[in-house]
């Protein structure tokens, strides 16, 4: 298993797996997400920052992500013509729009985990190895928080609590049931304390 930064190469495999992941979230807020598929390689193959997107590779597939967020790292916003574009003009908006409802903006000091999944198939230690990675990064950056936003049912979520993440909030949202298929999210944090 090999952890590594993405390549512009792999955005293809690296939002296919970003979609077998998300699939209930995505298939509420798409329907339609071959369109979105697009949208997102488009994106992920024509970044100029990869820094703090990573994959764990097993042999030639991506089996598991991670991206993390900082406010050193710039990269271009999703584009809203391309929403648009796919699904019209309202409801390429809401999409465009809905795809960051759960972004955090990084101050100087934090850092953001926007996506993070393993492959339903395979071994959760991958998800272990790449938050091991994603909080090396942070640290070496002078980092001293990072949040994430998870569903509860994840996996994910007790994996983040191994390595010293505590549960600040717990979402109830009707809005988020309607849009992501899901109604409660908690918001993980690992603080400074865990980080140093």
């Amino acid at each position: 298993m090999e952890i590594k930064q993405l390549e512009r190469t792999e955005a293809r495999d690296f939002v296919r797996l970003l979609f077998t992941c998300h699939e209930v979230e995505f298939t509420h807020l798409f329907g339609d997400t071959f369109s979105a598929i697009e949208i997102l390689i488009n994106y992920y193959s024509n970044l100029n920052d990869y820094r703090g997107i990573l994959i764990a590779k097993a042999g030639k597939k991506v089996a598991g992500l991670i991206e993390i967020w900082m406010k050193e790292f710039k990269r271009k916003k999703l584009p809203f013509k391309d929403f648009i574009r796919s699904f019209g003009f309202i409801k390429g908006l809401r999409c465009r729009l809905l795809l960051s409802y759960f972004s955090m903006k990084p101050k100087g000091d934090e850092a953001y985990i926007r996506f993070f999944c393993v492959h339903p198939n395979l071994s959760l230690d991958i998800g272990r190895n790449l938050l091991d990675k994603a909080i090396e990064l942070a640290r070496s950056m002078g980092k001293r928080k990072i949040s994430i936003w998870l569903p509860v049912e994840s996996d994910l979520v007790d994996i983040c609590i191994e390595r010293g993440f505590k549960i600040k909030k717990m979402l109830d949202s009707n809005f988020a049931e309607k849009y992501f298929g899901k109604r409660y999210y908690y918001l993980l944090e690992l603080s400074e304390q865990a980080l140093h």
